[in-house]
C-alpha cells in the first residue's frame, strides 16, 4: 500500500492466521551501504527485490527479533495532488485575506508518507544501543523511572543526517512492562490538522475504534490520531512535527513529569494498552 506523497509502498501486508509485526525498513543514500552493512554488521546478501519498484535490499535483526531491510533503488511514481495550501489568520498575521479558507472533506486524510513506527521492547536501552550503534539513530527525548536517571524506558530516535533537519523521531522505542514485542503503532504524515480532525469525524461515523485524539504530544510537538483497524493494529496520522539537527542534542525527562497529550489530562493507560 502506498500513500498519495510518491513512494512505490510504504506499509505491506501479508494474509496470515494471526497478526504478527514482521519489521521495518530504511532506505540507504547509496548502493553501497548495503555492502557495508554486510561487512560491518553480518547482513545477509543483497537481494533483488519483488516488490512494486523494484529495488535491492539486504536485511538485519535487531535484539527484539524484527527484521530491519536496508533498501536502495525503490522507484518513485508521481505524488498525487494535494490539498489547497491552509492558511491560519491570527493575532500576529492575516495572510488569508479575500477568500473563504478552503474546508477539507469528510473522508479519509491524504497521507503523504510514512513517518515514523512505534515498538514494544522488552528493553529499552539494549535496543537503544543497537539502532544507534548499527544504524545511527540519535535519541531525541528519553524518558526514565522517576529517581533513576540512569533507567531508561522510553526514547525517540531521529535520523542522523548531520546539520540537515530531520524528523524529531522515525522509531519510538517503548519498554513493556510484561516483556512483549510488537509493534505499537504506525504514523503517516498528513497535511495538516484540519485534515486530521475531518478524518477523524469519518472514521468515527464509519464505526472504527478509536485508541486516542485528536491530541497533540509534548515531544516532537505533532498533531497526532490514533485508530485500531480491525486487526487492532494501531495506526496513527500526524501533521506539524518537529525538525531537528544532529547538534540539536539529547533531552532526558522523568517520565514521571511528562504528558501523553498536552490538550487532555487523560492518563495515558489506553495509549499503551
Amino acid at each position: 500500500m502506498a500513500t498519495q506523497g510518491g513512494d512505490s509502498y510504504s506499509y505491506v501486508a501479508y494474509q496470515s492466521d494471526e497478526p504478527k509485526f514482521i519489521g521495518l525498513a530504511f532506505e540507504v543514500a547509496d548502493e553501497a551501504d548495503l555492502a557495508q552493512a554486510i561487512a560491518d554488521h553480518g547482513a545477509s546478501d543483497v537481494v533483488e527485490m519483488d516488490l512494486p519498484g523494484g529495488g535491492r535490499s539486504v536485511s538485519l535483526f535487531d535484539p527484539n527479533g524484527f527484521r530491519v531491510e536496508l533498501v536502495h533503488g525503490i522507484a518513485s511514481k508521481p505524488a498525487l495532488q494535494s490539498y489547497p495550501e491552509w492558511q491560519m489568520n491570527s493575532p500576529l498575521g492575516y495572510p488569508r485575506a479575500g477568500r473563504f479558507e478552503p474546508k477539507r472533506p469528510l473522508a479519509p486524510a491524504k497521507l503523504f508518507r510514512l513517518g515514523h513506527i512505534g515498538l514494544f521492547v522488552p528493553s529499552y536501552l539494549a535496543t537503544q544501543a543497537w539502532y544507534k550503534d548499527v544504524l545511527g539513530l540519535i535519541p531525541s527525548d528519553v524518558y526514565h523511572v522517576p529517581g533513576q536517571p540512569h533507567v531508561q524506558i522510553v526514547g525517540f530516535l531521529r535520523l542522523d543526517h548531520g546539520e540537515d533537519l530531520v524528523d524529531h523521531h522515525c522509531v519510538a522505542l517503548m519498554q513493556s512492562m510484561d516483556g512483549r514485542i510488537d509493534c505499537h503503532h504506525i504514523s503517516f504524515e498528513a497535511q495538516d490538522f484540519e485534515a486530521q480532525f475531518m478524518a477523524h469525524r469519518y472514521l468515527e461515523n464509519q464505526g472504527y475504534e478509536l485508541v486516542w485524539g485528536v491530541g497533540r504530544h509534548p515531544h516532537g510537538s505533532h498533531v497526532f490520531d490514533v485508530w485500531r483497524d480491525p486487526d487492532r493494529n494501531r495506526f496513527e496520522t500526524f501533521s506539524d512535527t518537529d525538525r531537528l539537527k544532529k547538534s540539536d542534542g539529547t533531552r532526558i525527562h522523568n517520565i514521571h513529569d511528562v504528558e501523553m497529550d498536552v490538550w487532555r489530562s487523560d492518563p495515558p493507560d489506553r495509549y499503551f494498552a
